[in-house]
């Protein structure tokens, strides 16, 4: 007899072995492999407080090229941050380069330098009951970042200078919305204590992306990584 349960449930277990297996292939992320770390603040604009709390926010992130390309090769650039909620719990954000029109915010888009990188969640946001929005982040100083897309650059210009992002909110017919303000800088030694960043895990009760059946795929993906890297034969790679 056929176990409707397990049939419903046969996507999911495709994509969480197959992210397994590739991830304990290349003994790292599937996607962003290597990354740098940061560490900074996060203070939200006065309509976002409900969420987020008041006052500057503590954050721990990591920007990343997505394919894990050599030197300065163009890639999918990625933001990865953690702050905490007004509850003191961790609330991810994964965003990626992405186009910047109505069709281009569903599409992830390579990209030639941090100095240009436009970062989006690629599904809206639900907050409690308000319309849906998109997550981007905008560099604050965009002519002061690397014109280029090397990880090391990035990590040279981090020896003297904030990366500064606005978050905004951006949905269908309605003019966007700034969410608040991010300052990162290159994380201490013992600050940065996360292996992942996990945005269908840790959010508040009252905050969801959309739609649901993606977020079932997308936790599969994350978590099948998650396993590969921790397979015994899996040695993460550095950032």
């Amino acid at each position: 007899m056929i176990n409707l349960h397990d049939v419903a449930e046969l996507p999911n277990t495709v994509v969480r072995n197959t992210f397994q297996a590739g991830a304990r292939l290349r003994h790292a992320r599937v996607f962003h492999p290597r990354g740098v770390q940061l560490a900074g603040r996060f203070r939200a604009n006065s309509a976002y407080v409900p969420w987020f709390g008041p006052g500057d926010r503590a954050v721990i992130a990591r920007q990343s090229k997505g394919v894990g390309s050599p030197g300065g090769v163009p890639d999918v650039l990625g933001l990865a941050f953690r702050v905490l909620d007004r509850d003191e719990n961790p609330w991810d954000f994964t965003l990626a380069t992405t186009g910047t029109s109505a069709l281009g915010r569903f599409v992830i888009t390579p990209s030639r330098a941090w100095s240009t990188a436009r970062f989006g969640t690629l599904l809206p946001y639900r907050f409690a009951d308000r319309p849906p929005v998109w997550l981007f982040a905008e560099p604050l100083d965009p002519d002061d970042l690397p014109d280029t897309a090397s990880l090391r650059a990035l990590d040279d210009h981090l020896d003297d200078q904030l990366i500064r992002f606005s978050i905004i909110a951006d949905g269908i017919g309605r003019p966007p919305e700034i969410v608040g303000e991010l300052d990162l800088r290159r994380a201490e030694p013992g600050e940065y204590r996360t292996d992942f960043f996990d945005p269908i895990l840790n959010h508040p009760d009252d905050v969801a992306l959309m739609p649901q059946v993606v977020n079932w795929l997308r936790e599969s993906a994350y978590t099948g990584s998650r396993r590969g890297r921790t397979d015994d034969n899996a040695q993460p790679a550095p950032g």
